[in-house]
């Protein structure tokens, strides 16, 4: 093994080379003859030779290598200027983790789109007039939205809605619209109550006059009262006429017989076209073997809607 005991530790910065081939002499004259400095210069028997190379003059040394047909690759950088040259070359990667980091939080805050869901949808462009007169398009901050005033501005701004839901999925402003139906305006023979026509649970109470008498979440009963048409004014209860909107979940059951059991998704199919008015908000499947047959127990949860006034 040949050796040069010179190690550039003056340099700031360098290069380390394996190189392997025959006559590693000639690369070495050659290199020298075109006044690049080799360091550290360690010579493996005739085949394998280390050597060191300023940083500046690296390229140059690499296609000599490359030219008398050597195999030639890179086993570090070396220096007192290394770490610079690290964090040179992955600038451009923390440039565009910030860069991304910062549009993330920048664009995670707009509206990007506007999705409508349920019946009320057919009304969506009388919707979306009322939401630019009032500032509210792509690229709006959701900051900016208050998603309650928004619920009830559009309830009150289209006279075929019954119920009104914004909520904020992602980048998207999904608005939830629910047509008005003659059916659904239960009342106990005036206008001074709300009474329920369903059992369920309570998913939204809105109510803009009387008092409330349920809250989201609890279970009621067919005949309950759920809005009383009471105020309190200057400490008197005084009776006032209702307005309100009150969605409830509801349950549905149904059975069908199939002669195989892998007819789940036909029997859901089945229970979601007799409830095609209704609003879906889950179902639940039951299967049991019935005189060498299959009964499918469907389970949907829908919307119900109550409104007066």
């Amino acid at each position: 093994m040949r050796k040069n005991k010179f190690y550039p530790k003056s340099l700031s910065l360098y290069t380390t080379y394996e190189v392997n081939g025959l006559n590693l002499d000639n690369l070495i004259n050659t290199a020298r003859k075109r006044k690049i400095a080799l360091f550290n210069l360690k010579k493996y028997h005739n085949k394998r030779l280390i050597v060191s190379v300023s940083f500046n003059q690296s390229q140059n040394f690499f296609a000599i290598a490359k030219e008398l047909c050597y195999n030639i690759k890179k086993v570090r950088d070396g220096g007192k200027a290394k770490a610079l040259l690290s964090l040179y070359r992955s600038l451009g990667v923390v440039i565009g983790c910030i860069i991304f980091i910062a549009a993330t939080v920048y664009f995670d805050g707009l509206l990007f789109g506007i999705t409508y869901t349920g019946g009320g949808s057919i009304y969506k462009g009388e919707v979306e007039e009322y939401l630019t007169s009032i500032g509210i398009e792509r690229f709006t901050r959701f900051k900016n939205v208050d998603l309650q005033r928004l619920e009830d501005g559009v309830l009150s701004s289209n006279q075929h809605l019954s119920f009104v839901s914004c909520k904020k999925v992602g980048s998207r402003l999904v608005i939830d619209l629910e047509l008005k139906k003659e059916d659904v305006k239960t009342l106990d023979g005036n206008v001074y109550a709300m009474i329920s026509n369903v059992d369920g649970v309570v998913d939204s109470v809105k109510v803009y006059r009387g008092t409330a008498q349920v809250e989201v979440g609890q279970t009621v009963k067919k005949g309950d009262l759920l809005v009383d048409g009471v105020a309190l004014i200057k400490e008197q209860t005084v009776k006032i006429n209702v307005l309100a909107s009150i969605t409830i979940i509801c349950q549905a059951e149904f059975n069908y017989l199939f002669d195989d059991e892998k007819s789940s998704s036909k029997a859901v199919m089945f229970a979601e076209q007799e409830l095609c008015d209704k609003q879906i908000t889950d179902s639940e499947i039951t299967v049991s073997e019935l005189d060498g047959r299959y009964n499918y127990k469907v389970k949907l949860s829908y919307k119900h809607v109550l409104c007066v006034g």
